[in-house]
């Protein structure tokens, strides 16, 4: 285990949230339910079986599965304490602007979040409104303390590059806060699966040179191209969620060309995220797999930890 890690990129959700959250998948991109139905399944207590057979012929009713057995829930204190025995100081805790009773998830991850200094938040904007979206940016970070925001453009059908939403990253850029962008591979399978790629980044780090831009699981399968995009653009970022370091040193995983330039131009560039419910593991014990990829400590405490501290001391 390490005794520093920052962890970019975690779902901590109580059971609305959690209702919200896979319900935008079931109407979205319900494809999402099946390829993670067992971790799904285990996180929730859910019958396997019951959950098969139904997520295929409704998924709003597959969610009601997931959520239904109470096993989907977040008791902040208990979460926290996990985080300090994994050796994690910071969390960001993404939102997301999906209603549920009293408000949306953003105002229910703040909430939560609110006094915590072991957790940050960072809202979720939807594109599906570019006025809402506007909106929810300003709103999220004056009012509800947002110190970054989320974005998921394959669910909102957005190509990021839209002039209609220059003013959500132009608020950010100005106000110096990071922007996670879902990019690469998506399981919307009635969707392009490259809705956002290393290319979109591309150039909208061009249009925004001083935003901060983490590209959201890396951008796999595209690292060859992200690798190219972050060391040509001051603030753009890798994230490494979802991806495990011990699937990163197989050979053919993809991860080839950041893990060759790790030590060099992209050390400063890559950051860890957890998204502990996609591979059932805590963030601790995925940091911990990292030790098995040969690295230098001074280039795995960057990925761990240094790199994101950095980040998020540039936008307090």
């Amino acid at each position: 285990m390490f005794m520093h890690i920052v962890d970019i990129c975690e779902v901590a959700y109580d059971r609305d949230c959690w209702r919200a959250y896979l319900g935008a998948f079931a109407a979205d991109a319900p494809r999402y339910l099946s390829v993670f139905a067992r971790r799904l399944c285990d996180q929730a207590g859910a019958d396997p079986g019951r959950y098969r057979e139904t997520v295929e012929r409704d998924p709003f009713s597959a969610v009601d599965l997931l959520v239904e057995p109470g096993r989907l829930g977040l008791d902040v204190g208990e979460h926290v304490e996990r985080l300090s025995a994994d050796g994690v100081t910071c969390q960001v805790v993404h939102g997301g602007m999906w209603k549920i009773p009293g408000g949306t998830v953003n105002d229910r991850v703040a909430a939560l979040v609110d006094g915590r200094t072991e957790l940050r938040f960072w809202a979720g904007i939807s594109l599906k409104d570019p006025s809402a979206a506007e909106r929810e940016a300003v709103r999220s970070h004056r009012e509800l303390g947002a110190t970054g925001f989320s974005i998921i453009p394959f669910l909102d059908e957005a190509d990021v590059l839209s002039e209609a939403f220059t003013p959500v990253f132009a608020y950010a850029e100005r106000e110096r806060l990071p922007v996670w962008i879902h990019c690469g591979q998506n399981f919307a399978t009635a969707r392009p699966v490259d809705s956002c790629s290393w290319w979109q980044l591309d150039r909208l780090a061009g249009r925004h040179p001083a935003l901060r831009i983490v590209a959201g699981h890396g951008g796999w399968p595209w690292l060859g191209e992200m690798a190219a995009v972050a060391q040509r653009h001051q603030h753009v970022y890798l994230d490494s969620s979802t991806h495990r370091a011990s699937a990163m040193r197989t050979p053919g995983y993809g991860w080839e060309p950041v893990l060759a330039r790790v030590e060099g131009p992209l050390r400063r560039k890559v950051l860890f995220g957890s998204t502990t419910w996609v591979s059932g593991r805590s963030a601790g014990e995925l940091a911990g797999e990292f030790a098995g990829l040969g690295l230098t400590d001074t280039a795995l405490q960057a990925w761990l930890s240094g790199n994101a501290s950095r980040l998020l001391e540039a936008g307090s």
